[in-house]
């Protein structure tokens, strides 16, 4: 497997913690581009090696635009120096939740500044999380932002709705890794752009039409076993890092998870080893 880029954000119901399973489906696939329609925090990206062609993508035009900044050699030397003298405690984080960004890279230091310092990394309703022991300290970001930043150079960033990165047409073999909101999601919210019925509806049928391999997690339930019937299921369980789920008295909780293909797996043994 390939070694992995660190992880640059803290990001609600990551994949990070379920990389050694999500590597069975793209390890031994041939693909020269690669996709993701929903990249969030995007564990699987940094996790795997990059192809002649990726492309990633969210709805959440500020988590895009820190992607951006950081994927710019001067703006993220910038970030870099501004972090390296930066503090983190619940005053200044109060400050920042409440300051107005007048440019991009400010768009960027902000949303950076807060996703590593409030709770899980959430930014909706989001509340001072960091723990001065257990978090890494702003001096240390760079140690994020530098290596995600060379790995982001070339790579294609943009903010928009998901049929359009499923069906744009390519001449290369496309992969996607598909990491849509949850059928059944938590009562807490997590993301800034949720998902209704219509939208899941709409992104099967996306997936269904298209000519690109994918493959797709999603929450075990009926409905999505309905929705997905013409492709293949796979039953997977991982640990999840936020309380979507599953998380016990501050513990970590075995999951179980669908992680849906519309093409064969090399003969890899147990998906649970």
């Amino acid at each position: 497997m390939t070694k992995k880029t660190p992880v640059l954000f803290r990001y609600p119901g990551g994949k990070f913690y379920a990389i050694k399973l999500l590597s069975k489906f793209w390890e031994g696939i041939s693909h020269q581009e690669y996709r993701e329609p929903f990249v969030g925090g995007g564990s699987v990206f940094f996790s795997k090696k990059k192809v002649k062609t990726n492309w990633l993508n969210d709805l959440d035009s500020e988590l895009v635009q820190t992607y951006k900044s950081i994927k710019s050699r001067k703006e993220r030397n910038i970030l870099v120096e501004k972090f390296a003298n930066e503090i983190a405690n619940k005053e200044r984080w109060r400050e920042v939740f409440e300051f107005s960004p007048q440019s991009n890279l400010e768009v960027a230091w902000k949303y950076f500044y807060l996703n590593r310092t409030s709770f899980s990394g959430k930014l909706v309703s989001p509340a001072w999380g960091y723990r001065p022991k257990r978090s890494l300290p702003p001096e240390r970001w760079k140690e994020r932002i530098m290596p995600c930043g060379e790995k982001l150079e070339g790579v294609k960033l943009s903010a928009v709705d998901f049929e359009k990165v499923i069906s744009a047409k390519s001449e290369n073999e496309v992969l996607m890794f598909v990491d849509p909101p949850y059928f059944k999601p938590p009562k807490t919210k997590h993301y800034r752009n949720g998902f209704n019925l219509e939208d899941h509806e709409r992104l099967a049928k996306s997936l269904k039409k298209t000519n690109h391999k994918f493959f797709l997690t999603y929450d075990d339930c009926d409905e999505i076993r309905d929705l997905y019937s013409w492709a293949k299921i796979h039953e997977v369980k991982f640990f999840y890092r936020v309380d979507n789920s599953n998380v016990e008295n501050g513990k970590r909780k075995m999951g179980f998870e669908l992680i849906i293909t519309n093409y064969e797996l090399p003969k890899q043994g147990d998906l649970f080893q």
